[in-house]
């Protein structure tokens, strides 16, 4: 850890501290309700400069790169622009795999339309548009060293590095972009504060043109892409994934992003340094489009078969990246999808690929061998669910007991709404009392005819209707 605490330091002193006023900050998002949901966040300076892309998270293995964009969407500038792209394929963030739909980092020379990842790719390509700069976040395999030393550091690695598809680009109006000396001198002012020369950054040029590069499969690339078509400077950072504390990767992307700012003339505020671990405060879940209620993590929902679920909303100590997967039905984001239940199942709630919180979804059976026992007037009736007793209003009726799935050791509450057993304490349960019909809150009534109230008798497990029985009163009895 003592290592991490020098590196946060070093992030620091990257920066230019002073306090500013921040300039405008816009947030888009496209691709909404699906599991390939794409947020992109736009931060001007007040003073014009050029115009950063910051992408991560294209392979969504890769936490470092994108969990440290992320830290770049609120921050403010005093000169120059950056366009944020946390999670450029927010699918393979989800399910932790670097490519479930083939790897979206080979698919900018051309995409096939009936490739979900298509739109995605087709939308960043547009965002390099605005863009003078790119710079593409991953964590990648081992360390990257010119030379061989062993498996782990050698020129087919690419961990601590920061890659470029050429040295020297010539653009065809005869602009040249020396990308080596740029990255050089990033690397020169990260690795001063990188006290661990292990984790030191080399430059790796890929020569991804040449016929004898061993990338000729990064021509499908994003960088590639930006710098060969629109004939702008664009650059790799890669952490390396050998580094198992994830948190200290992000703190070496940032480092590298600052350096990158610096380099091409934006002045930053200071991002904070991604340290809290995702927690869910609560899930706004909406039954039968009824209003949302709020579900604390490791609750239970009960619901009926059929019912339809609606996770309106999650709050939690983190706003961006996270998502509700109701498990079993719907794709990966459930967020704001009706679902109907059928059986009993969980809501995983993810920041990105992290847990953050569990809500456990109990179907109940269907009451077969149920029995509402009531009595009136001396005799005793045996209700089925959903069945209606006709009394004329003013009689007498006390619930004996119910009879569930052939029990009576269920732990339900009979409820007979309208009426109110204990008014110092109303715990909703009715057993026992005499319910005088003539004397019921009217707006609990449903009018079924001009002579017949109904009354509603629930049995609740917690704030959810198991099974309801009725009792119709004639009001034109009186």
């Amino acid at each position: 850890m003592m290592q991490l605490s020098k590196a946060i330091v070093a992030v620091i002193s990257l920066l230019w501290i002073p306090l500013a006023v921040h300039g405008s900050q816009t947030h888009e998002v496209f691709f909404q309700g699906t599991d390939h949901r794409l947020d992109v966040y736009r931060i001007n300076g007040e003073e014009p400069g050029p115009t950063l892309l910051i992408m991560g998270g294209i392979q969504g293995d890769e936490p470092g790169g994108y969990l440290a964009a992320d830290l770049y969407v609120e921050m403010g500038l005093r000169k120059g622009n950056l366009i944020v792209v946390p999670r450029a394929n927010f699918y393979s963030i989800l399910v932790n795999d670097r490519a479930p739909n083939g790897d979206m980092n080979r698919k900018f020379a051309e995409t096939q339309a009936f490739d979900p990842d298509s739109e995605v790719v087709r939308k960043i390509k547009e965002l390099m548009h605005e863009a003078d700069y790119f710079l593409n976040m991953h964590d990648g395999s081992g360390f990257y060293h010119p030379d061989y030393i062993d498996h782990l550091r050698n020129p087919k690695r690419y961990g601590q590095s920061i890659i470029t598809d050429t040295d020297r680009y010539v653009t065809p109006d005869g602009t040249v972009h020396d990308l080596e000396a740029m990255a050089e001198r990033v690397i020169t002012q990260v690795n001063s504060a990188i006290h661990e020369k292990g984790y030191h950054f080399h430059f790796n040029n890929h020569r991804t043109s040449s016929t004898d590069s061993l990338h000729k499969e990064q021509r499908k690339s994003a960088t590639y892409y930006m710098l060969t078509k629109l004939h702008k400077p664009a650059f790799a950072s890669e952490t390396s994934k050998s580094i198992q504390d994830f948190r200290q990767r992000v703190v070496f992307q940032t480092m590298v992003v600052n350096a990158f700012m610096k380099e091409i003339g934006i002045e930053p505020s200071q991002p904070s340094i991604y340290i809290d671990p995702p927690r869910m405060e609560y899930a706004l879940i909406s039954l039968n489009q009824g209003p949302p209620i709020a579900v604390h993590d490791q609750e239970q929902l009960v619901v009926n078969q059929g019912d339809t679920l609606q996770v309106i909303d999650v709050k939690s100590n983190y706003r961006r990246g996270v998502i509700a997967d109701v498990k079993g039905y719907g794709h990966i984001n459930d967020t704001g999808k009706t679902i109907t239940i059928n059986d009993s199942t969980t809501i995983d709630i993810r920041k990105d690929m992290f847990p953050c919180g569990l809500v456990f979804v109990e179907v109940i059976p269907p009451a077969r061998n149920t029995w509402l026992i009531v009595q009136t007037n001396g005799a005793s009736y045996a209700l089925e669910p959903d069945e209606a007793l006709i009394l004329d209003k003013g009689e007498v009726l006390v619930i004996k007991e119910l009879i569930y799935r052939g029990t009576t050791n269920h732990g339900f509450v009979v409820n007979f709404k309208g009426f109110v057993s204990n008014w110092n304490d109303n715990t909703g349960e009715d057993r026992g009392y005499e319910i005088h019909t003539g004397k019921l809150m009217r707006r609990y009534a449903e009018v079924i005819d001009s002579s017949t109230e109904r009354y509603r008798i629930s049995v609740m497990r917690r704030n959810t209707p198991v099974v309801n029985f009725f009792v119709d009163l004639r009001v034109n009895a009186l």
